[in-house]
């Protein structure tokens, strides 16, 4: 789950007192020392979690990429966000599910996720891991792949076909700033990835690895 950091100087959930002695200016700089602190504690957070700092976007009064100096001192907010890699997972394991073809679900249902090799929930808090593979581990995921009939049309006709390529190519458009995303071929045995494994056993899957 992506972190957020809101800073308003008078709520009582940051418990942030600003001397009100001090001149709009001066209230405004103590705001945002403190969201530097808080912003910085949360990149290590981040980064020994993930092993990288992942990219973030930080919201002045409503303005991104605003000074934080810049914070309405008595009514204003700074918000920072992370995208982290729990956001692509769930994103790619939504997308491969809406474009499955859904005469049994089967197909749908047995979109998989592996996690430096072994099998892992989709979920926005996925443990840490170097690489990330989705695969369809049904015999026949390759003909719903790309596969056609010996009339020569796409095996699957209810959907578009190529569907961990498409999904692969629009992850990396969408995410590409976080992370390398590609598409590949990987097989799985007993809930692990195989590493040693007959070419024509592999089926399309997508890789992930952070930057």
């Amino acid at each position: 789950m992506a972190v957020k950091v809101k800073i308003t100087p008078f709520e009582r959930t940051v418990q942030l007192l600003v001397d009100s002695r001090l001149s709009p200016k001066a209230r405004s700089l103590r705001v945002a020392q403190f969201a530097y602190s808080a912003i910085r504690d949360a990149d290590e957070q981040n980064r020994r979690a993930l092993g990288a700092y992942p990219p973030k976007t930080i919201t002045v009064d409503g303005r991104e990429g605003a000074p934080l100096e810049s914070v309405n001192p008595d009514r204003g907010s700074i918000i920072a966000e992370w995208q982290m890699v729990g956001e692509v997972v769930v994103w790619i394991a939504e997308t491969l599910a809406a474009r499955s073809p859904v005469d049994s679900g089967r197909y749908k249902n047995h979109h998989t996720l592996y996690a430096d090799g072994a099998e892992v929930p989709a979920s926005e808090d996925i443990q840490p891991a170097s690489e990330y593979i989705f695969l369809n581990p049904l015999p026949y995921s390759r003909k719903i792949e790309f596969g056609k009939t010996k009339s020569g049309r796409p095996f699957v006709v209810q959907v578009e076909n190529r569907i961990y390529e498409r999904t692969a190519a629009d992850a990396q458009k969408r995410f590409g700033n976080l992370a390398k995303i590609s598409f590949t071929y990987a097989a799985a045995i007993g809930g692990q990835i195989a590493r040693k494994h007959k070419t024509d056993s592999r089926v399309p899957a997508i890789s992930i690895r952070l930057r």
